[in-house]
């Protein structure tokens, strides 16, 4: 019995190791900062995905400067001189928390851009806001 169960746990380890699952910790993490102006985008910041299959992206917002405002955030792949959203949020000033979360499948150029979310939320960023965002990617 106890060889039947180690047997049928590694069969399930090499089926998910095929289909490209990995934990989050393997992730690697990007450091990206810059700013951002009112009605404006921020530059947009490029990564590479090298592995392939279903893996978790993260991108936390770590710091705002002056901060009391709301900043929206994408990320999707390079598209002239920005980003081509995938997927976008709006998130308030509270640095550390995860501020978008989604998943990549297939290797290639990525990016994460920041941005005023006026059409969100109606109103423009007070003054231009300098940030620092962590991307946790496979």
């Amino acid at each position: 019995m106890t060889k039947a169960r180690v047997a049928a746990a590694l069969c399930l380890g090499l089926i998910l190791q095929g289909c490209g699952i990995s934990s989050p910790s393997d992730n690697r993490v990007e450091t990206f900062s810059g700013s951002v102006q009112p009605l404006n985008f921020g530059v947009s910041h490029p990564f590479s995905v090298t592995n392939v299959g279903s893996r978790e992206i993260k991108i936390t917002l770590t710091s705002l400067v002056p901060g009391n405002a709301f900043l929206g955030i994408l990320y999707g792949q390079p598209a002239g001189n920005g980003c081509g959203a995938f997927q976008t949020a709006v998130v308030d000033t509270t640095a550390g928390r995860n501020s978008l979360t989604g998943f990549i499948q297939i290797a290639g150029q990525y990016c994460v851009q920041v941005f005023d979310p006026v059409n969100t939320v109606g109103i423009p960023l007070p003054v231009t806001q300098n940030y620092t965002l962590q991307v946790s990617h496979p």
